[in-house]
Parts: C-alpha cells; sequence; structure tokens
C-alpha cells in the first residue's frame, strides 16, 4: 500500500558525532557513538541519541554485529519523543587494489514513547541495504561515497520510504584519530509530505 504524497518539505541539517571503538579480540569491536542532529535549517536540535553495540569478524571480510539506540527526537509541540531501537547487521567489505567495496544489511526495530503512547508497544521495522565504495589515496585524506535505501516491514503500510546518498573525506589524524566530513543527501518517498534533507556531516573517531 502506497500512501499519497500531499506535500514537499525541504530542509538543511547538520548533524554531529563521536564514536570510541575499543578492539576486545583480534575478532570482537565494541563501539559507542554519540550523536547529534540539527534541523530546521540548522536551528534547532531535532534528534539525539547514544548508540552502542559490538561488531564480530566471522570470516575474512564479513561481519556481524548487535546494537542498541536511545534516541531523543523533537516533536512539533518542542517536547522530545524517546524511543528504543534494536538492530542487527550483516556486512562484508572487499579491498581492490586502492578501492574498497562493501555492503551492509540491516534489520532494526524501534519502539516510540513505550510506555507512554497507546502505540508504544507496536515494533516499528525497517529492512535496510547500504553500498560503500572507499578510494585509499595513499594520503591522509580518503574520500568515499554511500548509499543507503529503507524498506518498512510492518503496518500501516510496507514498501521503500527512504533513501540516503553520502559522500564525504576521512582524514586520518594520528594513527587512532580520524575526522568524517560529508554531505548527506536524504528523501522520503511512498509518505505523506515527504522530507528531502540536505545534510552537513561533521564526525570524530577514536579507535584503539
Amino acid at each position: 500500500m502506497l500512501l499519497q504524497i500531499s506535500g514537499q518539505v525541504n530542509d538543511a541539517g547538520l548533524w554531529t558525532n563521536i564514536t570510541i571503538k575499543k578492539k576486545i579480540t583480534k575478532r570482537f569491536d565494541a563501539c559507542l557513538t554519540e550523536e547529534l542532529r540539527f534541523n530546521e535549517n540548522i536551528t534547532e536540535l531535532g534528534t539525539l541519541y547514544t548508540d552502542i553495540g559490538g561488531e564480530y569478524e566471522i570470516l575474512k571480510g564479513f561481519k556481524a554485529g548487535a546494537f542498541y539506540r536511545y534516541i531523543f527526537k523533537r516533536r512539533l509541540d518542542d517536547s522530545y519523543s524517546k524511543a528504543n531501537r534494536f538492530y542487527i547487521d550483516l556486512s562484508y567489505n572487499n579491498k581492490i587494489k586502492r578501492f574498497e567495496l562493501g555492503y551492509r544489511i540491516r534489520f532494526q526495530q524501534a519502539y516510540k514513547d513505550y510506555n507512554t503512547s497507546p502505540d508504544g508497544h507496536v515494533p516499528i521495522n525497517f529492512i535496510r541495504q547500504k553500498i560503500h565504495l572507499g578510494i585509499n589515496t595513499k594520503t591522509k585524506f580518503d574520500p568515499y561515497l554511500d548509499g543507503e535505501i529503507w524498506y518498512r516491514l510492518n503496518q500501516p503500510w510496507n514498501g521503500f520510504n527512504n533513501l540516503r546518498i553520502s559522500a564525504g573525506i576521512v582524514t586520518r589524524i594520528t594513527k587512532h584519530h580520524f575526522i568524517d566530513t560529508g554531505y548527506i543527501y536524504q528523501q522520503e518517498f511512498n509518505v505523506a509530505d515527504p522530507d528531502t534533507d540536505y545534510i552537513l556531516s561533521l564526525g570524530y573517531k577514536f579507535v584503539f
């Protein structure tokens, strides 16, 4: 079932995050991310979340991950809703000379306002697929291009409804410190009043 599109909403945003990644064993990494997302032409804090989880390398190039995300999202009345999201990833990455090619499939399940909303116990399920192209320039600056699409699994309707295209540069400051600067184009479709977002992104990662 497709929803009738009644209007288009354009917005500019800024997403900032800090990630800490720790190698626990040769095959297992733990990860913690804090992110702030500003919208309304970068004038208000629309979303903030804490994300924690880990990845395990099953075979060379193949990884499985499990994560939990606690989300605050701004409502129209300037209060914030709360959501719990659980997701699992399966991914594959392969390096061909200077190019890194990757694919990731994610199943995510979220509960919004679990104890305060009539629909809080109803899960919101998505399958998300992402492809990645990175280039090792043999300098401190490595560009990348990503594409991702969302497919909603449960009611009120099933189908694709979101596309995200990202391009950026990862800058290696030292062996352990990285800066990711990028631009994101995000487009909703098959929904009422679909959003089109033009987003600047800035991230810091500490790996040890």
